[in-house]
């Protein structure tokens, strides 16, 4: 190892140590700020949902790579895999749980403070930009038949692409993409989920007549409303009203519009698994699109979300593959 080698390990080393640390210092924040929330979502993310979805995601995961890339000796595969990366998977693994915690209670907590207040101007800065609310647009091109297909990529198979990311990130060999994906999910979490969030405080419009900014959308939810997948839509947004407005902690719990977080993380992974193989790279750019045009399509987001949530994260991914040394 040359001097040069050693001194990008050193510094890929104190930006991995600095990642812990700053994660660690947001769900500390976060549990000062708003303590009975916070351990009531930890509670949640830990005994309810994570506790067996990462463990058989984990296995399946594992099971599925070492047959693809050893399919002689998978066993082997998986003892190498465990010893080399077991220990520190475990470790990411833990500071995820915990942030995505935080994350939820930030969620929920905001507008405690904030109040939403950006609605009607996003919806008018949406309008003016498509020449009409961009939903339309979007029943407009979707045939009726997909529906139900773009449902389920944004409902069920979100929480299985979210999850499966994070491990394949922390499994992966390569310290460098591994510290660039962490870094820029971080910082997508803190600048996006709390910065941004904060400066354009806003609902979206599924929630828009619910907050009192009028009956705009009224004609988005009667469409939702004509179907199966757009009914359990409009269930899914009465289950997050209802934690709004009774102030109750569940799973998933928390409302924002601006920036759109689902588009900003299906971009990140994206742009992780761009330098995968061909049908894994088409995989995450296809989910991407699908994730984009989803939050148009069920009224979750302003097109203009996304916009902002796209720049943001590409400038951050940007930066982050300065910091850990990987060429873009």
């Amino acid at each position: 190892m040359d001097i040069s080698d050693a001194v990008q390990t050193r510094q890929l080393r104190i930006t991995t140590r600095s990642v812990a640390v700053l994660c660690l210092a947001y769900v500390g924040a976060t549990a000062v700020l708003a303590p009975a929330t916070f351990f009531a979502m930890l509670t949640e993310y830990t005994l309810k949902k994570y506790s067996l979805a990462i463990p058989v995601f984990a296995l399946l995961g594992m099971v599925c790579a070492a047959v693809s890339s050893r399919p002689r000796s998978p066993l082997t595969f998986i003892v190498e895999k465990l010893r080399g990366r077991g220990k520190g998977a475990l470790i990411v693994v833990g500071i995820f749980v915990l942030c995505a915690a935080a994350f939820s209670t930030l969620k929920h907590v905001t507008p405690l403070y904030v109040p939403f207040f950006a609605d009607p101007f996003l919806a008018w800065l949406d309008a003016k930009i498509h020449g009409g609310d961009p939903w339309r647009a979007a029943h407009a091109v979707l045939p009726q038949q997909l529906e139900p297909g773009l449902f389920v990529l944004y409902g069920p198979v979100w929480f299985i692409q979210m999850v499966g990311i994070v491990l394949v990130a922390a499994f992966t060999n390569d310290s460098n993409s591994r510290a660039r994906y962490f870094l820029s999910l971080l910082l997508v979490a803190v600048i996006l989920g709390s910065v941004l969030r904060v400066i354009g405080s806003s609902a979206g419009p599924i929630f828009f007549d619910r907050m009192g900014d009028g009956n705009r959308f009224a004609d988005l939810i009667s469409t939702l409303a004509s179907s199966p997948s757009g009914g359990a839509m409009i269930a899914t947004s009465d289950y997050l009203y209802s934690s709004y407005a009774l102030d109750r902690t569940v799973f998933g719990t928390g409302i924002a519009a601006m920036p759109s977080l689902h588009v900003a993380v299906a971009l990140l992974n994206a742009l992780f698994l761009s330098r995968s193989g061909r049908i894994v790279r088409y995989w995450g750019w296809f989910y991407f699109a699908a994730i984009m045009f989803g939050s148009v399509y069920f009224g979750w987001h302003y097109a203009v979300d996304a916009y902002v949530a796209i720049a943001a994260t590409l400038l951050i991914w940007k930066y982050c593959g300065l910091r850990t040394n990987v060429p873009s």
